[in-house]
């Protein structure tokens, strides 16, 4: 009897193991096959109206200009944009007076659409920019090998910041910066 249960129990051990094993594979971080000439540029959607899908506010079409301006010289190639007008309408200044094409993705936390939107495009190993949102933004940063960037929400009232992840030897190098007129979470770090 204590033979059986002692087998019993390293079955049960054996099949939580098991299905440990799998759940942390389908959760593993898989980085792409991404090269040393890829710059990818990351920013949030510019100031949008209120509204479950709404376009962009006055200041937010000023913003697109002012990120088509900054970008203008980065040798962009595509521009990644989610389902919703406000990510689009940002990159619409990019799109008309630069001509770089425009590939739209689902927005989710895990961010598989896009990263399988730019496998398909074969856009790993060039410089590309990806229009996202508050909530998505880190998540791409983190999954995109950057893992000690911090996982909260960027501020609502916070569009006016541009990340930059190179790779160095193979090691993702990240650089913050700012662009446009100061959205009015950052004046208030500035001051």
């Amino acid at each position: 009897m204590n033979l059986l249960i002692k087998k019993s129990a390293i079955k049960k051990l054996f099949i939580l193991l098991l299905a440990i094993t799998f759940a942390n594979f389908l959760n593993a971080q898989t980085l792409p096959a991404i090269g040393t000439k890829t710059n990818i540029y990351i920013v949030r959607h510019a100031e949008k109206q209120p509204g479950e899908d709404p376009f962009l506010t006055t200041d937010g079409n000023i913003r697109a200009g002012d990120l088509m301006r900054t970008l203008k010289y980065k040798k962009i190639k595509k521009i990644y944009v989610s389902q919703f007008k406000r990510t689009q309408q940002t990159a619409d200044s990019m799109f008309l007076k630069l001509g770089i094409d425009t590939v739209q993705y689902i927005a989710d936390v895990s961010c598989t659409d896009l990263f399988n939107a730019i496998e398909k495009k074969q856009d790993w190993n060039k410089h590309i920019l990806i229009i996202s949102h508050s909530n998505i933004m880190q998540k791409i940063i983190f999954k995109l090998g950057v893992t000690d960037f911090p996982q909260q929400n960027i501020p609502a009232n916070e569009f006016d910041n541009l990340y930059l992840i190179r790779y160095i030897n193979e090691q993702p190098l990240l650089e913050q910066s700012k662009y446009g007129k100061p959205a009015v979470a950052s004046e208030a770090i500035m001051d």
